[in-house]
Protein backbone atom coordinates (compact mmCIF):
# COMPACT_ATOMS: atom_id res chain seq x y z
CA UNK A 1 0.00 0.00 0.00
CA UNK A 2 1.52 3.08 -0.94
CA UNK A 3 0.92 6.02 1.07
CA UNK A 4 0.62 9.51 -0.55
CA UNK A 5 1.06 12.78 1.45
CA UNK A 6 -0.53 15.99 0.95
CA UNK A 7 0.66 18.88 -1.80
CA UNK A 8 3.39 20.82 0.34
CA UNK A 9 1.48 23.78 0.07
CA UNK A 10 -1.16 22.73 2.75
CA UNK A 11 1.31 24.05 5.13
CA UNK A 12 1.01 27.40 4.62
CA UNK A 13 -2.63 27.07 4.09
CA UNK A 14 -2.35 25.23 7.91
CA UNK A 15 0.21 28.39 8.87
CA UNK A 16 -2.24 31.45 8.26
CA UNK A 17 -5.47 29.50 9.60
CA UNK A 18 -3.65 28.94 12.81
CA UNK A 19 -2.45 32.29 12.74
CA UNK A 20 -5.84 33.64 12.54
CA UNK A 21 -6.62 32.33 14.91
CA UNK A 22 -3.86 32.62 17.58
CA UNK A 23 -3.34 36.02 17.19
CA UNK A 24 -6.78 36.77 18.85
CA UNK A 25 -5.82 34.69 21.25
CA UNK A 26 -2.80 36.54 22.17
CA UNK A 27 -3.82 39.27 21.87
CA UNK A 28 -6.33 38.76 24.53
CA UNK A 29 -3.81 36.50 26.53
CA UNK A 30 -1.67 40.08 26.73
CA UNK A 31 -4.73 42.01 27.88
CA UNK A 32 -5.57 39.83 30.34
CA UNK A 33 -2.17 39.85 31.94
CA UNK A 34 -2.25 42.86 31.87
CA UNK A 35 -5.91 43.47 33.53
CA UNK A 36 -5.06 40.88 36.19
CA UNK A 37 -1.26 42.71 36.54
CA UNK A 38 0.21 38.97 36.17
CA UNK A 39 3.96 38.83 36.12
CA UNK A 40 4.90 40.07 32.91
CA UNK A 41 6.52 36.29 31.84
CA UNK A 42 3.06 34.77 32.30
CA UNK A 43 1.21 36.40 30.06
CA UNK A 44 4.57 36.60 27.56
CA UNK A 45 4.80 32.85 27.86
CA UNK A 46 1.44 32.23 27.12
CA UNK A 47 1.56 34.53 24.01
CA UNK A 48 4.89 32.42 22.96
CA UNK A 49 3.26 29.33 23.23
CA UNK A 50 0.55 30.18 20.91
CA UNK A 51 2.41 31.63 18.56
CA UNK A 52 4.91 28.51 18.32
CA UNK A 53 2.22 26.26 18.07
CA UNK A 54 0.65 28.06 15.34
CA UNK A 55 4.02 27.71 13.33
CA UNK A 56 4.86 23.81 14.53
CA UNK A 57 1.34 22.08 14.66
CA UNK A 58 0.51 22.59 10.97
CA UNK A 59 4.27 21.26 9.87
CA UNK A 60 3.54 18.00 12.53
CA UNK A 61 0.15 17.93 10.65
CA UNK A 62 1.40 17.46 7.08
CA UNK A 63 3.84 14.96 8.11
CA UNK A 64 1.29 12.44 9.67
CA UNK A 65 -1.55 12.77 6.50
CA UNK A 66 -1.46 9.94 4.47
CA UNK A 67 -4.21 8.72 2.55
CA UNK A 68 -4.36 5.78 -0.29
CA UNK A 69 -7.00 4.34 -2.49
CA UNK A 70 -6.66 0.54 -1.53
CA UNK A 71 -8.40 -2.63 -3.58
CA UNK A 72 -11.51 -2.07 -1.49
CA UNK A 73 -11.45 1.03 0.44
CA UNK A 74 -10.23 4.41 0.72
CA UNK A 75 -7.97 4.90 3.78
CA UNK A 76 -6.44 8.43 5.34
CA UNK A 77 -4.10 8.90 8.41
CA UNK A 78 -3.62 11.95 9.96
CA UNK A 79 -3.18 13.85 12.99
CA UNK A 80 -1.02 16.17 14.76
CA UNK A 81 -1.50 15.02 18.50
CA UNK A 82 -3.98 12.53 18.35
CA UNK A 83 -3.20 10.16 15.28
CA UNK A 84 -6.73 8.77 13.49
CA UNK A 85 -6.86 6.45 10.75
CA UNK A 86 -10.00 6.14 9.20
CA UNK A 87 -11.11 3.07 6.49
CA UNK A 88 -13.75 4.85 4.04
CA UNK A 89 -14.99 1.07 2.14
CA UNK A 90 -15.57 1.54 -1.52
CA UNK A 91 -19.63 0.65 -0.85
CA UNK A 92 -20.68 2.31 1.65
CA UNK A 93 -19.71 5.48 -0.57
CA UNK A 94 -22.40 7.74 -1.75
CA UNK A 95 -21.18 10.44 -3.65
CA UNK A 96 -17.96 12.06 -3.94
CA UNK A 97 -17.26 16.05 -4.16
CA UNK A 98 -14.23 17.92 -4.73
CA UNK A 99 -14.67 21.77 -3.01
CA UNK A 100 -12.15 24.66 -3.34
CA UNK A 101 -12.44 27.40 -0.72
CA UNK A 102 -11.09 30.86 -0.98
CA UNK A 103 -8.17 29.95 0.87
CA UNK A 104 -7.37 27.11 -1.25
CA UNK A 105 -7.36 29.16 -4.23
CA UNK A 106 -4.92 31.72 -3.18
CA UNK A 107 -2.91 28.19 -2.54
CA UNK A 108 -4.29 26.30 -5.66
CA UNK A 109 -5.07 23.11 -3.34
CA UNK A 110 -8.32 21.50 -3.61
CA UNK A 111 -10.32 19.06 -0.62
CA UNK A 112 -11.56 15.81 -1.89
CA UNK A 113 -15.01 14.99 0.36
CA UNK A 114 -16.53 11.60 0.71
CA UNK A 115 -19.84 11.13 1.81
CA UNK A 116 -22.08 7.77 3.23
CA UNK A 117 -25.82 7.53 3.94
CA UNK A 118 -24.17 8.53 7.45
CA UNK A 119 -22.83 11.95 6.39
CA UNK A 120 -19.45 13.16 5.45
CA UNK A 121 -17.23 10.03 5.91
CA UNK A 122 -13.52 11.27 5.20
CA UNK A 123 -12.10 14.39 3.65
CA UNK A 124 -8.55 15.03 2.04
CA UNK A 125 -7.37 18.21 1.97
CA UNK A 126 -4.58 19.71 0.35
CA UNK A 127 -4.35 18.20 -3.11
CA UNK A 128 -3.52 19.85 -6.40
CA UNK A 129 -6.41 20.21 -8.67
CA UNK A 130 -5.42 17.25 -11.18
CA UNK A 131 -5.11 14.90 -8.21
CA UNK A 132 -8.43 15.95 -6.77
CA UNK A 133 -10.33 15.65 -9.51
CA UNK A 134 -8.37 12.08 -10.52
CA UNK A 135 -9.10 11.14 -6.97
CA UNK A 136 -13.03 11.96 -7.15
CA UNK A 137 -13.04 10.22 -10.30
CA UNK A 138 -11.70 7.23 -9.18
CA UNK A 139 -13.96 6.98 -6.23
CA UNK A 140 -16.82 7.83 -7.86
CA UNK A 141 -16.43 4.96 -10.65
CA UNK A 142 -15.81 2.61 -7.36
CA UNK A 143 -18.21 4.44 -5.33
CA UNK A 144 -20.97 1.43 -4.14
CA UNK A 145 -18.87 -1.14 -5.52
CA UNK A 146 -17.00 -4.03 -3.32
CA UNK A 147 -13.91 -3.64 -5.47
CA UNK A 148 -12.08 -1.07 -7.99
Amino acid sequence: MELKPLNPNVIKLWRVLALVIALPMVIAVLVAGSLLQLPVLVPAFLALALLIGATVVPRLAYRRWRYAIRELDLYTSRGAVWHVETLVPFDRIQFVESRQGPLDRAFQLTQVIVYTAAGRASNIPGLDERTAESIREDLSKVAGTTSV
